[in-house]
């Protein structure tokens, strides 16, 4: 394996984890999906890589050079931001940021207390989505939940 340490393997290890972040982020928005110009600086694409969980493919597909915070891992980590309806029934995560598909959707989760940074637990996926914020329990349509971002708590 050539080292990604410098030369073309570094520069197209950063613009395509760059795509990625934009895709995956942004949702290909205002036209950054697709970035091709996109380049991160020295040193952050390694925060770039452990953020979407040590991808091995970008957006199309072609595969992404593994970085020095990749050697050693013997499989893709989970993104540390994902969507709600990525955690199995029984976990529990922060949301980060809510991107949903109508921003009317957006008022109604926040007066529903569905905020950036509160904690919430999925209870179910079936027959109905059901989350807990607090002492609030809501039942919530699963298109709901693919635009809600959350990040993991740790298990005590």
């Amino acid at each position: 394996m050539r080292d990604p340490g410098s030369g073309p393997d570094l520069l197209e290890r950063r613009r395509r984890l760059a795509e990625l972040l934009l895709d995956t982020v942004l949702e290909g928005r205002d036209g950054c999906g697709g970035a091709t110009t996109a380049e991160l600086k020295a040193g952050v694409e390694d925060a770039v890589c452990a953020f979407l969980g040590h991808p091995r493919h970008g957006t199309r597909g072609e595969r992404i050079p593994p970085g020095t915070c990749c050697r050693g891992r013997e499989r893709t980590l989970r993104p540390l931001v994902q969507p709600l309806d990525q955690l199995a029934a029984g976990e529990s995560a922060r949301i980060v940021y809510i991107a949903p598909k109508h921003p009317d959707q957006l008022v109604r989760l926040s007066n529903l207390g569905v905020v950036p940074g509160a904690a919430v637990r999925l209870q179910q996926k079936r027959p109905a989505t059901v989350i807990a914020i607090g002492e609030t329990t809501l039942a919530v349509d699963s298109e709901i939940t693919e635009d809600i971002y959350v990040k993991r708590l740790d298990e005590p």
